[in-house]
């Protein structure tokens, strides 16, 4: 799926209200990984409901494979286009609301493609068994007597039930500790061949996952590099209330300082290990 927006702008029908989002233009490949940032109230969570149909554009447009999602809105076509996109908003599992666990995880598929049970049972039991879940456990339990990293997990399962050939995660690791949030990275790694648009504060998170990074700044596109790329615009990333992860901060410092790296590194254990490999540190403690 290839999705593409040209001159998005929206803005909310509330009298006085600024643009939420103005004049975005990008293009997403089939099986990319982006990750989308940007201050609170930048217009993140607006943009990825734009993609998946939920809001129209107030002006300019969304193509999905080069149609208009206008024009499918217009002819009550978008559903032939939602179910090839997953979405998971903010704290998905605070939208619980079906009797057992299994019950939940079945519930879009259950809703979009209407199957007989043995072929859900069967695509369920495939879809939890990366994650490490037991399909007959789900069957027997509510979803609220799960731990918050298996709410978490059910919730993430439950959006890949469909195939989508695109996942959208808003804050998908909001909340968790650093344990849990490492489970959600490790299950997106998972997804070779599908597109994930990430809405996260924590980029630190994702960076041995995506390819990209999109940057939100005043409802307006400011940033949009290759991963590797963004070491050098650290600068143009602050100047518009964008926080770098602090690995590349360090990394940044040392550069500037004239040393030399072997590559860009996006965790600070592989970082730390560099520099004492180099004689720049005595031990970890030396960052600290």
């Amino acid at each position: 799926m290839k999705i593409e927006c040209d001159k998005v702008s929206f803005k909310y029908d509330i009298p006085g209200d600024e643009w939420a989002l103005k004049d975005i233009d990008f293009t997403i490949a089939q099986g990319e990984k982006i990750a989308i940032v940007g201050p609170a109230g930048s217009g993140k969570t607006t943009l990825i409901q734009l993609l998946d149909g939920l809001i129209l554009p107030t002006q300019g447009d969304v193509f999905i494979d080069g149609k208009s999602i206008k024009k499918l809105a217009k002819t009550r076509d978008l559903p032939s286009i939602r179910r090839r996109i997953g979405v998971l908003f903010q704290f998905p599992e605070q939208q619980f609301f079906q009797e057992t666990a299994y019950d939940e995880l079945a519930f879009a598929f259950r809703n979009f493609m209407e199957p007989d049970e043995s072929e859900l049972f069967e695509r369920a039991r495939a879809v939890v068994g990366p994650f490490g879940m037991n399909i007959d456990v789900l069957r027997q339990v509510s979803p609220f007597q799960l731990s918050s990293g298996e709410k978490r997990r059910l919730a993430l399962a439950s959006s890949l039930m469909t195939r989508p050939e695109v996942l959208m995660l808003d804050e998908p690791t909001a909340g968790m500790d650093a344990l849990g949030r490492a489970e959600v990275v490790s299950m997106i790694s998972l997804l070779n061949d599908t597109t994930v648009i990430l809405v996260t504060h924590n980029l630190e998170d994702f960076m041995t996952i995506i390819d990209r990074v999109i940057g939100i700044s005043r409802a307006k596109k400011v940033v949009d590099i290759r991963l590797p790329e963004i070491i050098d615009n650290l600068d143009q990333l602050e100047e518009v209330g964008i926080t770098p992860p602090l690995v590349l901060k360090v990394q940044h410092w040392f550069k500037q300082s004239g040393m030399k790296f072997d590559r860009v590194y996006y965790q600070m254990q592989d970082l730390i290990e560099f520099l004492k490999s180099n004689k720049y540190l005595k031990s970890s403690s030396d960052l600290h």
